[in-house]
């Protein structure tokens, strides 16, 4: 999609350059130093103050005088002196700039008390003298590109300019310091020398075909074209190995990269976001163009794709209860009528808050909110939510909860999350039963467990009955432990057990080590026990039941009158 839009956007740059991109340039806060061809020195102060609408405004010489004229000037210069990231700085990360022509270092690299993040001056030396002739561009791709330009390297006069612009950064570079500090500047200090604007875009165009692609060392030669991988919307790197492709051959060169693009392209495509970078976001239609898609867009060619969106449902035709299944004290039913209550319910019990400030991040830090496991949970489960309450297709959304609900409330019991445990399983229930699945009616399951146990009837348990009898055995167990140790360590063997037999070892295991604080009068959960031990059964785990038996209310605990 995004290089359709790039051959729409290459219509207009062909007739207006970079001016689509320098008219709403906006310069970073900073000194800026123009350095005449007489050595005659020139200082501006850009602060960029949000009431003012026109940007080039907030630019001022020494005396605070407003210099818009000098505005863009300054702009084409640091758009051609601009590095593209912090990881394709041209020597060093603390110098900004990918030419001779011009000097960008944050103020702090000279006045930190962190002497790590102070400039030595021989990078600064080092810095310029890589612009002689880029030795320090040692890859067999990098030379191959730089052939081109061999005329230019051999060039004693441009050698002779790039040792003089040292000479001059290097002898007045605490003065530009003292001035920024001075007049309150804390962010850039940005030197340029006074040049035709296109030795500007010349020497940068070296700096740019090595460093425009992700990395070069993917880039293959077609003839007479160079491809490689746009570094724009797609990366590949040690973190990212699932982008790698593991078959793809180009040029009888094996290759894992998994999308490749010519460098002119690659270069429009750069603009094409630097354009975007700085529009004005009031701006219906950029320059006066209809770049983005609109309601009453009418050119046809411009779509190539598109994605279904069904009917919004911001309000649900039939509003339903989240129903407080497992009685939880001071819980109530919540009344849910529009989308985005469910949405924040979802993101607040089942992902701890952590689901809608992740939808579009790719990269989720563990911590003490986000276990690995959630983490897993978000990436595996986070484009279904997005479908669901961003687009209203709700096909995912109700394929997630049927596959992870479970994995979500044991997730909350094993990070000591017991209420959001209790939380989850009366939203699951609730969405299912919004499915037509039928729910296990607790309070009648308690009555009639309560009966079986009282009166020692030894009928046989159905399946639903002794997965959630084992759960408020296992619950009632663990409670009479002194140990103080946490509740989601004591479970978790419980958790992670696979198969019936396993699940009555651990309960007799649990039994015989808490069995001296049971008394033999204790008739319902003596009972209980003999139920579970004559339970001959081979059915897998049923979390649901065993969940519900443990998370609600324990009926070895009930008063009679509750009975």
């Amino acid at each position: 999609m995004i290089y359709d839009l790039l051959d729409v956007f290459n219509k207009k740059y062909r007739e207006y350059g970079d001016e689509l991109i320098l008219g709403n340039y906006q310069l970073k806060d900073g000194l800026y130093v123009i350095i005449k061809e007489n050595d005659e020195f020139e200082y501006y102060i850009y602060q960029f103050d949000k009431k003012i609408e026109d940007k080039s405004l907030s630019l001022k010489d020494l005396k605070n005088d407003r210099r818009k004229d000098k505005y863009y000037d300054l702009a084409q210069k640091d758009y051609y002196s601009s590095y593209l990231n912090s990881n394709k700085a041209f020597f060093d990360k603390k110098i900004h700039n990918v030419n001779y022509l011009s000097f960008f270092v944050k103020v702090e690299s000279f006045i930190s008390k962190d002497q790590k993040k102070l400039l030595d001056f021989d990078i600064i030396k080092k810095h310029f003298e890589a612009f002689i002739d880029y030795s320090k561009f040692t890859k067999k791709e990098e030379k191959k590109i730089l052939k081109n330009y061999k005329d230019r390297f051999s060039d004693e006069n441009r050698k002779q300019q790039i040792l003089k612009n040292y000479q001059i950064v290097a002898d007045n570079i605490q003065n530009f310091v003292e001035i920024a500090k001075e007049n309150g500047v804390s962010n850039y200090i940005k030197v340029f020398f006074e040049t035709p604007i296109e030795k500007y875009q010349e020497e940068s165009n070296i700096y740019y075909s090595i460093k425009i692609f992700n990395d070069i060392s993917y880039s293959v030669n077609v003839g007479e074209k160079v491809l490689g991988l746009s570094d724009l919307n797609m990366g590949l790197n040690a973190k990212k190995p699932f982008l790698e492709h593991k078959t793809k051959t180009l040029i009888d060169k094996k290759t894992i990269a998994p999308f490749m693009i010519e460098q002119n392209d690659v270069l429009h495509a750069k603009k094409f976001f630097d354009w975007l970078k700085y529009q004005k976001y009031q701006d219906k239609y950029p320059n006066g163009e209809q770049f983005f898609l609109n309601r009453d867009y009418k050119e046809k060619d411009l779509i190539t794709d598109y994605d279904y969106l069904p009917t919004q449902i911001d309000k649900f035709k039939e509003p339903f209860q989240l129903i407080n299944y497992l009685q939880i004290k001071d819980a109530k039913d919540i009344k849910i009528d529009e989308l985005w209550q469910l949405e924040n319910i979802v993101d607040e019990v089942l992902y701890n808050k952590q689901l809608k400030n992740n939808y579009f991040n790719d990269d989720i830090k563990v911590s003490s909110f986000i276990s690995k496991k959630l983490q897993q949970f978000i990436y595996e489960t986070k484009y279904a939510m997005l479908n669901y309450f961003k687009k209203y297709d709700d096909r995912e959304f109700y394929q997630v909860i049927k596959k992870y609900g479970v994995d979500f409330v044991t997730e909350h019991i094993r990070n000591n999350r017991e209420y959001k445990a209790k939380e989850s399983l009366n939203l699951l229930f609730t969405l299912k039963e919004q499915q037509g699945v039928e729910n296990m009616d607790i309070k009648r399951m308690q009555e009639k467990m309560i009966q079986k146990l009282e009166i020692s009837d030894y009928e046989n348990l159905t399946v639903e009955e002794f997965f959630y009898l084992c759960g408020q055995v296992a619950k009632y167990l663990l409670s009479k432990s002194k140990s103080g140790k946490k509740d989601a360590d004591m479970l978790e063997p419980f958790l992670r057990i696979k198969n019936i037999k396993k699940l009555k070892d651990e309960i007799k295991f649990t039994f015989f080590k808490y069995k001296h604080e049971i008394g033999l009068n204790q008739t319902k959960f003596n009972n209980a026990m003999s139920l579970i031990t004559a339970y001959e059964g081979s059915e897998k785990i049923e979390n649901d039941s065993f969940l519900i038996g443990l998370l609600s209310q324990n009926i070895f605990y009930m008063k009679k009158e509750e009975n």
